[in-house]
């Protein structure tokens, strides 16, 4: 369920539209979909991995956009993207079930769909095998 930019985590850039988040939020799910099949990844190895990129791209963005970065001023603002993440996961946790519901719906029709290809499939092998048996 994607959220608005203003409910994103540092997402405050005013040029940054909400549709303009959510096709970014996108683009990124697919690369990162793509990267974990590359390398086998399962899903919830995915987490640690991004949240570390999370904090680490933070971290940079603090001490780029600063005057005199400081240690305590980092501190400072690692305490800010802590509050922000709490916001995140429990405006998540108010709509889990909505997620749960959505994603056991996604999960049905893309088993139903593979299941239509694979039937698909037999048939033309089916009639592949017929055909190759006529003289």
């Amino acid at each position: 369920m994607p959220h608005g930019k203003d409910e994103q985590l540092g997402m405050d850039d005013p040029d940054l539209e909400d549709d303009d988040f959510n096709e970014l939020l996108g683009m990124l799910h697919a690369r990162v979909s793509e990267f974990a099949e590359e390398h086998d990844l399962p899903v919830g190895a995915l987490s640690p991995l991004l949240l570390d990129l999370g904090v680490t791209s933070r971290m940079m963005d603090y001490v780029l956009s600063v005057e005199k970065p400081s240690a305590s001023g980092l501190k400072l603002d690692l305490d800010r993207m802590g509050r922000e993440i709490d916001d995140l996961v429990r405006d998540y946790k108010r709509h889990a079930e909505e997620f749960v519901d959505n994603s056991k719906e996604a999960l049905r029709e893309a088993v139903a769909e593979l299941e239509a290809e694979l039937d698909a499939e037999a048939g033309l092998e089916t009639e592949d095998q017929e055909k190759s048996r006529k003289p």
